[in-house]
């Protein structure tokens, strides 16, 4: 697979991290050039904003940019020194999705919220707008992260089959490839499914066409994994909820990330938000979001 060539990693916080080590462990193993974008919104920058005054760089982001960039010059020299940038705004995730587009990653990279994404106020916040706007891969990484990953799982759908979710099946499979590649990692493959109520409340009645459900379900799921040569001993096809069935594995098989597809939520899932917010809110391990081209319906 190809090596990352720009890495994009996004601090808040002057202080080292989980995030910041897996961002310069994968730089040095894959040659990529990493850039370091600092966000600081201090309290009186979004005063001054309310009374539309002239913003001026406040104190605090004197301070948080220097303390950054020490942060930085800190870390063990490992390949290229990481560029750096940092901004003042009242409003990130305007300005940060203007940044990534510019900069065009082929990774970003940042620490796990310290709180549920859907939680916080009318969604607007950084991560929130990362998770559904981010063209380029996203990995979030809890504080206890290995530098570099050795199990990744990736989460495909071959429940309500459709052209979208095929293509994003494919792109989920080659993120999670490209990565392992990098880290000389092992990958795996998840597939979750549902058999209908009905069959769940009858198991003795419904026995030869819930093989039947699963048998067609499977079907799809080995072609795909044939397609990009998972192992059969990497394969998992399991009944069940897809957050628990997720998590189960990543438990299971001591997965280190997680890759899953980022899609817009309907229903109830725009209160308790999709399976892949739910990942991201608990952290059980770093998570990759990819976000297709093309909007999905919600899971």
């Amino acid at each position: 697979m190809n090596p990352y060539r720009r890495i994009l990693l996004i601090m808040t916080e002057v202080q080292a991290s989980a995030a910041l080590s897996r961002a310069m462990a994968l730089a040095a193993a894959s040659g990529a050039r990493l850039q370091v974008l600092g966000i600081h919104e201090p309290a009186e920058l979004r005063l001054r904003h309310e009374l539309q005054e002239p913003a001026l760089p406040s104190a605090t982001f004197v301070h948080f940019s220097a303390g950054l960039k020490a942060l930085l010059d800190e870390q063990p020299a490992v390949g290229m020194r990481p560029g750096f940038e940092a901004m003042e705004t009242s409003s990130p995730r305007d300005l940060v999705s203007g940044y990534i587009a510019r900069y065009a990653p082929d990774l970003v990279v940042k620490d796990s919220p310290g709180c549920a994404l859907f939680d916080q106020v009318a969604q607007t916040s950084l991560d929130h707008a990362l998770l559904h706007a981010s063209a380029a891969p996203l990995m979030f990484v809890p504080a206890d992260a290995p530098a570099l990953p050795g199990n990744v799982l990736v989460a495909v759908d071959v429940a309500s089959p459709s052209t979208q979710k095929d293509i994003l099946n494919h792109e989920l499979l080659a993120a999670g490839q490209q990565l392992a590649a990098q880290c000389r990692g092992q990958l795996h493959m998840l597939s979750a499914y549902d058999l209908p109520v009905a069959m769940s409340a009858n198991p003795d009645l419904a026995g030869p066409w819930a093989d039947e459900v699963r048998e067609s379900l499977q079907l799809p799921f080995d072609a795909l994994a044939d397609a990009h040569g998972i192992p059969r001993a990497q394969r998992f096809f399991s009944e069940g909820a897809p957050l628990r069935v997720i998590k189960s594995h990543i438990v299971r098989l001591q997965i280190d990330v997680v890759v899953v597809g980022v899609v817009q939520p309907r229903g109830w899932a725009r209160l308790i938000g999709d399976t892949t917010e739910r990942l991201v809110n608990h952290a059980p391990c770093s998570v990759l979001a990819i976000r297709p081209a093309l909007a999905l319906p919600g899971q």
